[in-house]
């Protein structure tokens, strides 16, 4: 008889690890995604990479790595250690005793499908796992199975068609700016108005993204605000105040307009209206009525009542409608802890005899 244990859910992004339980609302362990590797092995105890709190606590020198660039794993080594350290130091688990659930961008290789079966097997030893599209995902936290998913988190940003449980990836479309790319576009503005930052500091320039920015509903009239409207005073944690101006609506249009970012890619609106002009007719009538937003770069203030307001003022006679969750920052996870929880779905596990007898392939009969 198999172990009766709760599955692990596991989000793997570009700026952080969501890690918990099924059946849980909320993932229980955010880890950033950036760990760093040790500058010299001898006196590394051993360690690989120090990831999490261990950054802070760790007085040996290290190079900051992301093992996760736009979305894709660039560093396997660096997301096993990782989610080693947030099961064992953590969650206080032993991977070898939890079926996981991990997610997988919408575009994802077939090989790296599989490099994903390979890592949690052989690497980690976990006893079962199943391996989801991140939209898929997205779009079970709202309850539907046909949708238009808008996703845009740390590292990159999809739209991604589903009708009826199936991803149509002909048509899924894919850029490589998304949240990061902000952060730093908002940096740029900062320091064109006289302010000194370094790359040193894009994390406190993401907190403060998140306190006073937001996306302009009329950008011709906060432009035209008085400059002490547009102002909002942020604390630096040395105690140093700031003052962001124009830059807190300004920094938003990027999402828009990513020709501000030097992208020659489309913006997410245009992305989305190409999306839909590609769908057949029977697809399109699902996909008018359920364009989900989905991701940390959509819960930007107004971002959701701009990107429906341009979408009719756009295709005015389609009857567009947007919907977003509050809880749509950590909308894969959710949908992952939804799905793993449910009965019928735990026949859709993938079992480590099942991985021995059959190889990686094995994943594709129940996964995709």
């Amino acid at each position: 008889a198999r172990k009766e244990t709760k599955a692990v859910v596991v989000d793997i992004g570009t700026g952080s690890f969501k890690c918990g339980f099924a059946g849980d609302p909320w993932p229980s362990y955010i880890v950033p995604a950036p760990a760093g590797r040790p500058i010299r092995e001898s006196g590394s105890d051993g360690k690989g990479a120090f990831v999490g709190r261990e950054l802070q606590k760790s007085s040996l020198p290290f190079a900051l790595a992301s093992p996760v660039r736009h979305g894709i794993v660039v560093d396997w080594n660096c997301v096993q250690d990782t989610l080693e350290r947030v099961f064992q130091m953590e969650m206080k688990i032993q991977p070898e005793d939890h079926a996981v659930l991990v997610s997988v961008p919408p575009l994802c290789s077939v090989a790296d499908k599989e490099r994903y079966a390979e890592m949690m097997f052989e690497g980690l030893h976990v006893p079962a796992i199943h391996i989801a599209y991140q939209s898929h995902l997205s779009m079970y936290s709202y309850g539907k199975t046909s949708a238009l998913v808008v996703e845009s988190g740390h590292g990159a940003s999809h739209v991604v068609p589903i009708y009826e449980g199936y991803v149509l990836r002909s048509i899924t479309g894919r850029v490589d700016y998304a949240g990061l790319d902000i952060t730093r576009y908002l940096m740029k503005l900062l320091s064109e108005s006289g302010n000194v930052l370094t790359e040193h500091q894009l994390n406190i320039m993401q907190d403060l993204k998140e306190k006073c920015c937001y996306t302009s509903l009329d950008l011709a009239r906060d432009l035209g605000l008085p400059v002490q409207k547009q102002q909002k005073d942020y604390e630096l944690p040395d105690g140093q105040v700031i003052t962001v101006g124009k830059e807190r609506f300004l920094c938003a249009e990027a999402l828009f307009k990513p020709a501000l970012l030097g992208s020659q890619q489309p913006g997410l609106l245009q992305l989305t209206l190409t999306c839909l002009k590609k769908c057949d007719a029977d697809v399109n009538k699902k996909m008018v009525g359920n364009i989900l937003l989905c991701g940390g770069s959509t819960m930007m203030e107004r971002f959701a009542d701009r990107f429906q307001m341009e979408l009719a003022r756009m295709c005015p006679s389609d009857n567009l409608v947007t919907a977003a969750s509050p809880q749509r920052r950590f909308s894969v996870w959710i949908g992952g802890s939804i799905l793993a929880s449910l009965h019928p779905f735990q026949e859709l596990w993938v079992y480590r005899g099942e991985y021995e007898e059959h190889g990686p392939s094995c994943i594709f009969k129940k996964c995709f």
